[in-house]
């Protein structure tokens, strides 16, 4: 089994809703639509972006080395649950192995866990 998780000041994300450039080396159009949602957008972005890190550390990969930020899309189910939209590199890292992740966040905070196994 191999574990990730991180945690980031939701701060750090106050501008990000307004700069495109910053959402677009990060997050997919998808994952931008479902932050389009909601009034506090910072929190979710810092959930996502943790969540993205989450996963590079459970897969032992950096960004810009093996994986980009975008390779890593953080979609939601019907719940609003999150998962891991297993395109070709994450299915060849995974190797066969199940992910599950988990974000929760604050006002101020937002961390997220990664498990595979």
């Amino acid at each position: 089994m191999k574990v990730g998780i991180d945690i980031e000041d939701v701060s750090r994300f106050l501008d990000y809703d307004k700069d495109k450039t910053k959402l677009n080396k990060i997050f997919t159009q998808k994952e931008q639509e479902y932050f389009a949602k909601f009034k506090e957008k910072a929190t979710h972005i810092a959930g996502a972006f943790c969540a993205k890190e989450a996963v590079s550390k459970a897969l032992k990969v950096g960004f810009y080395k093996s994986l980009s930020p975008l390779d890593i899309e953080i979609l939601h189910g019907e719940w609003g649950e999150p998962y891991i939209v297993k395109n070709e590199k994450i299915s060849k890292l995974l190797n066969d192995k199940e992910i599950d992740i988990s974000i929760s966040h604050t006002k101020k905070q937002a961390v997220a866990i990664c498990v595979i196994g």
